[in-house]
C-alpha cells in the first residue's frame, strides 16, 4: 500500500506521551533507533558523534525490557564500535548489513554484488574530494557517504555534480541525500525500512505481537516511518524540512533519552 507523506505538522511526543501509549493499545514496544542526530546530536565529522556513558547504560536497561536496535546509515562495525551494548540487534549501511542481538547475521549478502561498483565509485571521488577543504569520504562497505558539512558553500555544486556523475556511472547505484551529506547506495529496493521489518521477522515480532517504534531525524529514516506506518510509532527528531511519515515529534537526542525513560517506565521490569 503507498502513502503520501503528511505535512511536518507533528505533536510531540512527550507532551502528547498519552496519545502514543493509546497507540501502543497494550503492545509492548520493539525500539529501532537511528543514531546521529537521534541518540546523538550531529557533529562536524562522524568520529565525533560520540554517545555518552549515560545514554550507553540506558540503551543496555532497555534492553532488558524490550526488544532494541539501532539502524544507521553508518558501517555495522563502526556503530558497533560507537555503541558497544551487548544485547541489541544492529543494523548498519541503510540495513545491508545487520545482526541480531546474538550477533548472527540478519542480511546475507545481500549488499554483495554492489561492492565493485562502490569501491571503484569511491577510487574515482577520493582524488577529486582530497582537494576540496573539509570534504569528507567514508566507506561504508556497502554505501559511500561523502561528507561536506566543513566545505565552503561555493564548492557543494561541484561535489553534487561529481558524486551525480558516479550514481549515473554506475547502473547499481543510486545518490540520496541527508543532512549536509550525499550517499551512493545500492540501487534496490533495501533500506531502513525494509531493515526493521527484517529484524521484526527474525524476533517473532510481526503482526500483534509488538508495537514497533521508530526515531529517526533524516531523510533515510522516512522509508523506515513508512515501513511502520500502519502498525507502529514513528517519531521524527528536530524540526522535518518537509513532509513526513511520522506520527510524532521530539525537538532534540534529549528529548529522546527523556522519552526513552518514560516509555521504558510503561513496561513492568
Amino acid at each position: 500500500m503507498t502513502h503520501t507523506a503528511a505535512p511536518a505538522h507533528l505533536s510531540d511526543a512527550l507532551k502528547h506521551f498519552d496519545d502514543v501509549t493509546r497507540r501502543m493499545a497494550g503492545r509492548p514496544p520493539a525500539l529501532f533507533l537511528d543514531y546521529d542526530g537521534t541518540l546523538v546530536p550531529l557533529a562536524r565529522r562522524p568520529d565525533l558523534a560520540i554517545a555518552p556513558p549515560e545514554l550507553l547504560d540506558a540503551l543496555a536497561k532497555l534492553s532488558q525490557r524490550m526488544p532494541v536496535a539501532i539502524v544507521t546509515g553508518r558501517g555495522l562495525a563502526d556503530v558497533m564500535g560507537m555503541v558497544s551494548v551487548n544485547g541489541i540487534a544492529y543494523a548498519g549501511s541503510h540495513g545491508f548489513d545487520i545482526v541480531d542481538a546474538q550477533g548472527r547475521d540478519l542480511s546475507g549478502d545481500i549488499g554483495a554484488p554492489y561492492r565493485p561498483a562502490l569501491a571503484q565509485a569511491a577510487k574515482t571521488l577520493a582524488p577529486f574530494l582530497k582537494q576540496i577543504d573539509g570534504a569528507l569520504l567514508e566507506d561504508k562497505v556497502y554505501s559511500l557517504a561523502i561528507h561536506y558539512r566543513e566545505v565552503a558553500p561555493d564548492r557543494h555544486a561541484d561535489i553534487l555534480k561529481a558524486v551525480n556523475a558516479e550514481a549515473d556511472r554506475h547502473s547499481g547505484l543510486k545518490r540520496t541525500g541527508g543532512k549536509m551529506i550525499h550517499e551512493l547506495r545500492p540501487d534496490t529496493n533495501w533500506n531502513k525500512g525494509t531493515a526493521v521489518l527484517r529484524v521484526m521477522e527474525a524476533l517473532g515480532l510481526t503482526g500483534q505481537a509488538a508495537v514497533p517504534f521508530y526515531l529517526g531525524d533524516d531523510e533515510t529514516d522516512e522509508d523506515a516511518f513508512l515501513a511502520i506506518k500502519d502498525t507502529g510509532i514513528g517519531i521524527r527528531v528536530g524540526d522535518p524540512s518537509g513532509p513526513t511519515h511520522a506520527h510524532f515529534s521530539l525537538n532534540t537526542p534529549d528529548d529522546v533519552s527523556i522519552f526513552l525513560d518514560r516509555l521504558t517506565g510503561t513496561i513492568a521490569p
